[in-house]
């Protein structure tokens, strides 16, 4: 007979921890190099010399495939980083950004900071909250 130790609650407990202080970290820092290409005017080009028309299909195709890159980018990190799955995570942050944005989150949270630093830090507690949230998914995988 051999002698597996089992998992304890506070073991599970950590690896939550970890998962979601990860999964945050990944997000705040996803949307900070967003911004950082955006402040150095990489973006710029791209909408400032767009018609009504071609911002429309930037807004229609531009923000899909910005979104599908973010998790091509934030799934290999997490990945990497031990998180386990890691597609609840990618799928369910920037779900949980845009929620924040349609409820007027960043505009609340003005006090915090500027518009840059609200919405990295909201990123941060969407992907933070995503990682907690998908742990059923984390346990079923184990069992």
């Amino acid at each position: 007979m051999t002698d597996t130790p089992r998992p304890t609650a506070g073991g599970f407990a950590v690896k939550v921890l970890v998962r979601v202080l990860l999964s945050a970290a990944v997000g705040a820092v996803l949307l900070l190099v967003w911004v950082r290409a955006h402040q150095a005017g990489m973006l710029d080009r791209v909408v400032n010399e767009t018609t009504f028309g071609e911002f429309v299909m930037l807004v229609v195709i531009g923000l899909p495939v910005a979104l599908v890159v973010s998790g091509l980018l934030a799934g290999p990190v997490l990945w990497l980083l031990g998180v386990r799955p890691v597609w609840p995570v990618v799928l369910t942050g920037p779900v949980l950004l845009a929620l924040a944005h349609l409820v007027g989150l960043p505009g609340r949270l003005t006090g915090v900071g500027d518009r840059w630093t609200v919405l990295i830090l909201l990123a941060g507690l969407s992907y933070g909250l995503a990682g907690l949230l998908t742990v059923p998914a984390m346990r079923r995988r184990r069992g």
